[in-house]
């Protein structure tokens, strides 16, 4: 078995040691046979853009050799050198404009050194434009140009109002010059998580072609089911082993815990391919390993400040226009929407394509979670900032809560609850129900318990339904009302009845009928009702 790193994103380096390679040169090659090309490509992170845009720049630079027994090697390609612009913005020091742009001339000067050619201008942009003339006349064939995290400097400054201003200004006239100098350049390719944008500060860079939800490069990056199958099958053996199941059972594991990805309407759907790689190096266990590669806190601050739910995200659908509207420096402005909020969930690999709307005339598609991973790294974080509390806090929480519910304990269950909300700075309160529910929701969520909210019957829907061990809890939550008008909505609706199998099961239906308050001197539950059926 080849060994397998998560850590190595230089494709030479990943090929000369040995280890395990997913062949994309398929998809690769039906780009860099063309006599010129200008790409657009944008995915989540840790999803494998870095090795593509390395994989790239071997191939430009020739080096046949490292791509034996691999699709392209066999193909018609040339082979031919190019001088080669490689910008990695996931080094950049975009902390300010001036940073930004103290750092692009430094890479620009070390590019021009390494080419022994020269180059002047007093901007970045200038000197780009300098170089790629220079390299353009001094090996008489086009330039190729390769830029990783494109948009980095701005989404690492959505919440500096100013300074994403400044540094959009910066990047605008940077990526103006390739546009300009297209009739030098042999081949462009731009990676980045946000969607190009026709708009702001991308929109003169509108000359490239988003192959972001092609379905023909739908498989560029990430793995598909067949190659999961073809190059991690030696490792099927030992993983079941391991977790004392059956291959066909880790194969629909692994689905469960990270495919799901669908970046185009027809396309195929794909594997976290650092999830994976995660899984078979760190003794076969299932766990969130997306939640380890740092989820962008301004994702669910912005998920917060929109009122976005998890009952919310249910109802959430994209059309193909919303998404070519997309601008991503909105989110700097105190007034972005909470449609942009959802399109960067969508772009950022938090949501992803599902079903098409069936009563829709335009093409659009619901967004849903891709997988159990993902869901459990966005709802821990949109607990932590509801909260206020960090991740091992509300774990201790989750924990706590799990005994008390799997014990029947009812009122130690609401104690802890009481707990969490008096513990919840005033200022990130929010004044409406669906808050509260939201954060019921999500506590119960971290319990690993099987909860379902907004659960409809054939008269009415339940705020949440909580299944664990013999137990089955019926929850209804009212805000600045009583807890006694909320255990008469359970008892009107007759929500208990559609549990009635549960009885014959021997379960135990427990109704708790909960009133919050938002009374300055409350600000909690005020009171509860606990009534088993």
């Amino acid at each position: 078995m080849k060994p397998i790193s998560t850590s190595i994103s230089n494709f030479s380096n990943l090929i000369s040691a040995g280890y395990l390679y997913v062949d994309k040169t398929e998809s690769i090659y039906n780009m860099v046979s063309e006599p010129f090309g200008q790409y657009f490509f944008s995915r989540p992170r840790r999803f494998g853009k870095s090795l593509t845009v390395s994989t790239l720049e071997a191939i430009f630079e020739g080096k046949k050799e490292l791509f034996e027994g691999l699709f392209i090697y066999d193909t018609d390609y040339s082979w031919e050198q190019f001088p080669i612009i490689h910008f990695d913005f996931g080094r950049s020091d975009s902390s300010t404009a001036s940073n930004l742009e103290e750092w692009l001339k430094l890479e620009l000067t070390d590019m021009a050194e390494n080419h022994d050619v020269k180059i002047s201008g007093s901007t970045p942009a200038l000197m780009l434009g300098e170089l790629i003339k220079a390299l353009y006349n001094k090996y008489s064939k086009g330039v190729v140009i390769l830029v990783d995290e494109y948009d980095r400097p701005v989404t690492n400054n959505l919440e500096d109002g100013k300074g994403i201003k400044q540094i959009s200004r910066v990047m605008e006239s940077f990526y103006q010059i390739i546009k300009g100098y297209e009739a030098m350049e042999r081949f462009v390719f731009l990676t980045g998580i946000t969607k190009l944008s026709q708009v702001s500060v991308f929109s003169k860079l509108n000359n490239l072609v988003d192959i972001s939800r092609s379905d023909k490069y739908s498989e560029l990056v990430g793995y598909t089911s067949a190659e999961l199958e073809k190059y991690f099958g030696e490792y099927m053996e030992p993983a079941a082993s391991k977790n004392e199941c059956s291959k066909a059972e880790i194969f629909d594991k692994l689905a469960y815990w990270y495919d799901g990805f669908k970046f185009s309407f027809e396309g195929a759907k794909v594997y976290n391919p650092v999830s994976i790689g995660r899984f078979f190096t760190e003794n076969y266990e299932f766990r969130n390993y997306w939640y380890a590669t740092a989820t962008p806190v301004i994702l669910v601050n912005l998920a917060k400040k929109q009122k976005i739910t998890l009952q919310s995200i249910n109802d959430i659908y994209v059309t193909d226009i919303s998404l070519n509207s997309f601008d991503i420096t909105a989110l700097a402005d105190n007034d972005a929407d909470s449609l942009t909020v959802t399109q960067l969930l969508l772009q950022t690999g938090y949501l992803t394509l599902g079903e098409k709307d069936p009563n829709n005339n335009m093409q659009a598609y619901r967004l849903v979670y891709p997988n159990r991973e993902v869901q459990m790294s966005f709802e821990m974080n949109l607990a932590s900032v509801y909260m206020g509390r960090s991740i091992a806090e509300i774990n201790t929480i989750a924990s706590n809560l799990q005994k008390a519910a799997y014990n029947g304990n009812a009122d130690e269950m609401i104690a802890i609850l009481k707990g969490v909300f008096a513990s919840i700075p005033y200022g990130i309160q929010l004044k409406y129900e669906k808050y509260y529910q939201s954060l019921l929701y999500l506590v119960f969520k971290m319990c690993g318990m099987d909860v379902r909210a907004e659960e409809q019957t054939s008269i009415g829907r339940i705020d949440a339904t909580l299944d664990i061990g013999n137990i089955i809890y019926i929850i209804e939550c009212k805000l600045d009302k009583t807890a006694q008008e909320a255990m008469n909505q359970i008892e009107d609706k007759d929500y208990f009845g559609k549990y009635a199998v549960s009885f014959e099961e021997n379960k135990r239906v427990i109704g708790l009928g909960i009133s919050f308050s938002t009374d300055k001197n409350v600000r909690n539950i005020d009171d509860y009702i606990i009534r088993e059926f």
